[in-house]
């Protein structure tokens, strides 16, 4: 995951290094949020009054339907008690947009982890400028990863999703890691003619790490035999 600033600000502190093992929602940094703050305080406060304007429009129409029954109020002020009304709602239903893009706000000053995993990148320092977009962090889940391939398009036919893979990593001399194909490119690269796919591996132990080169075949077939004793 890449992790992105999603507001501006400077940023205050920085909670994490490189390597750092996170869980889901571990703060990794903190921006400045006093302009923030002040604008979710405004935005409650607009809230507030708007949804006391909303009872008090909606106490009145009731009032106003009431009389119009009995007979002791025109149509005419019946009429302007109900746009009253969805005035108020109208309002009502803009502060409540502007108080929940104020609480988003608020809380995207306080960078969370989005997932348990390991921190790979840090991009930014205390006392940093940032704008909304700018890279923060970017976190690795060991657990589970993904090997980028590509094979020619002639073997297009043999390949299929969950078919097993077995191939090597630079870094690991003498070992073999197994895992699946989880999607292939729809489309062959013009230039190459070959075909990308996508391979899932589990990672148990976390022996793999990302950003490493592979070179492995796709079982396009299994076989059985029966040997019969003589």
């Amino acid at each position: 995951a890449q992790i992105r600033a999603e507001v501006a600000g400077a940023v205050l502190a920085v909670n994490v290094d490189p390597g750092a093992t996170v869980a889901q929602g571990t703060s990794l940094a903190k921006i400045d949020d006093r302009a923030i703050q002040d604008a979710y305080l405004g935005a409650r406060s607009g809230f507030t009054a708007a949804q006391t304007a909303a009872d008090i429009a909606a106490r009145e129409l009731s009032r106003a339907e009431r009389l119009f029954a009995a007979g002791g109020l025109a149509e005419r002020d019946l009429e302007n008690a109900r746009r009253g009304d969805l005035s108020a709602r109208s309002m009502l239903d803009d502060a409540r947009a502007r108080l929940s893009q104020a609480e988003k706000a608020r809380d995207a000053a306080n960078v969370l982890s989005p997932y348990a995993g390991v921190v790979s990148e840090r991009y930014v320092n205390p006392g940093d400028i940032v704008n909304p977009g700018a890279p923060l962090f970017a976190v690795v889940d060991p657990s589970t990863m993904r090997l980028e391939a590509a094979v020619p398009a002639s073997d297009l036919a043999m390949l299929r999703v969950g078919a097993p893979v077995r191939f090597s990593v630079s870094g690991y001399p003498g070992r073999t890691f197994e895992g699946r194909i989880s999607s292939i490119n729809p489309q062959a690269d013009p230039q190459t003619r070959q075909v990308r796919l996508f391979v899932r591996i589990p990672n148990q132990g976390q022996r793999l790490v990302a950003g490493l080169f592979a070179e492995g075949r796709v079982a396009s077939e299994s076989r059985e035999t029966l040997t019969v004793p003589s």
